[in-house]
């Protein structure tokens, strides 16, 4: 089962995903202003940060993911298909690594 998500997806999941919306973690807090789930006033840059940062875990996960569907079907003799959805964990990584770069100057400002 799905579950903890907000956000719509077009491919059916049959486990859970456990994401951390905590305090340390704001991603749904608006610009300068208390959030009534922690009172921690936080403050665009740090709010974008988080985001960015559990985009980079959420795409990690469903990278892991493909590379494990991937497997299924190299396993299943399509070799051409287990191509072509490694490419695709590629791509999650290549991102990744983009939005690690961002974060690390965003960090040393």
């Amino acid at each position: 089962m799905h579950l903890d998500h907000d956000h719509p997806h077009t491919h059916p999941h049959d486990h859970e995903h456990h994401h951390d919306h905590g305090c340390g973690e704001h991603i749904h807090c608006g610009e300068h202003h208390d959030c009534a789930g922690c009172g921690q006033n936080v403050d665009p840059k740090t709010e974008l940060m988080a985001l960015m940062r559990y985009m980079v875990g959420h795409n990690t996960q469903h990278a892991n993911e493909l590379a494990g569907l991937a497997k299924k079907l190299d396993d299943m003799g399509d070799h051409t298909a287990y191509e072509q959805v490694m490419q695709a964990v590629a791509d999650f990584e290549k991102g990744n690594l983009r939005l690690s770069t961002v974060l690390a100057s965003l960090d040393h400002q």
